[in-house]
């Protein structure tokens, strides 16, 4: 067996983050009477997502801290609306993460591969989102028991995609890269992030992408092929 370790993403690997997102931003939608303020739903969904988008890119790239991104998670979508304050955007906010960390909505074949992995190698979740809430959706995932490590960006002030976050997940497992290997769905600071530390990666990708510059160890449409591959 060439690999005894599995770094694993968590956000849009396992949990189905981007679902989630959708559904909880319908419900601050209806809930919040937002379309006093927007012209329908698909519009506040696409700015939302083209806002926070872009500021999961900055922070990723260290262009902003966890504190900016929070704050114009938000504030960035409103900032045309002058009928609500600062203070009440925010608690908007705080709403919304509570809902997010509440939902358990998976990737398919997420628990059963899962328990294939947890049967045969070290499985470490690594990934970029947040401690307070990482933890919770982990929790709320019913994935708490798989995982020797969790390692997060926000405890150790390092982000995917750079080296020195794998480094520290190599460290941290006691184990060697040539023994490693990385599955996550984004190509950047998953894949590449992986591939320029010298570690093996699986490229979940449903949609069908193109690689763009590095070509991926694997590529994968569904998480059931790891079968076949570890």
């Amino acid at each position: 067996m060439k690999y005894t370790t599995v770094l694993i993403d968590i956000d849009d690997t396992l949990i189905d983050t981007a679902g989630i997102t959708i559904e909880t931003l319908n419900e601050i939608y209806v809930d919040y009477k937002l379309s006093n303020y927007f012209d329908s739903l698909d519009n506040f969904m696409s700015i939302f997502q083209a806002n926070n988008k872009l500021i999961w890119q900055q922070y990723e790239q260290n262009q902003i801290g966890k504190d900016d991104l929070v704050r114009r998670r938000f504030l960035v979508p409103f900032q045309e609306v002058k009928e609500l304050s600062e203070e009440a955007i925010l608690k908007m906010n705080d709403d919304y993460t509570e809902r997010i960390v509440s939902k358990k909505k998976l990737i398919d074949g997420a628990k059963d591969i899962l328990d294939y992995l947890h049967a045969k190698y070290q499985i470490c979740a690594i990934s970029n989102g947040f401690t307070e809430m990482q933890f919770r959706k982990i929790e709320t995932a019913g994935f708490s028991t798989y995982f020797n490590k969790i390692i997060l960006s926000d405890s150790i002030g390092i982000n995917k995609p750079h080296p020195d976050i794998f480094k520290y997940a190599l460290q941290m497992a006691e184990v060697s890269k040539e023994k490693t290997i990385m599955i996550g769905d984004n190509y950047n600071s998953d894949i590449v992030g992986a591939y320029n530390s010298g570690i093996d990666q699986i490229w979940y990708q449903p949609q069908g992408k193109q690689v763009v510059n590095i070509e991926p160890t694997f590529i994968i449409k569904s998480l059931y092929e790891i079968k076949d591959l570890l």
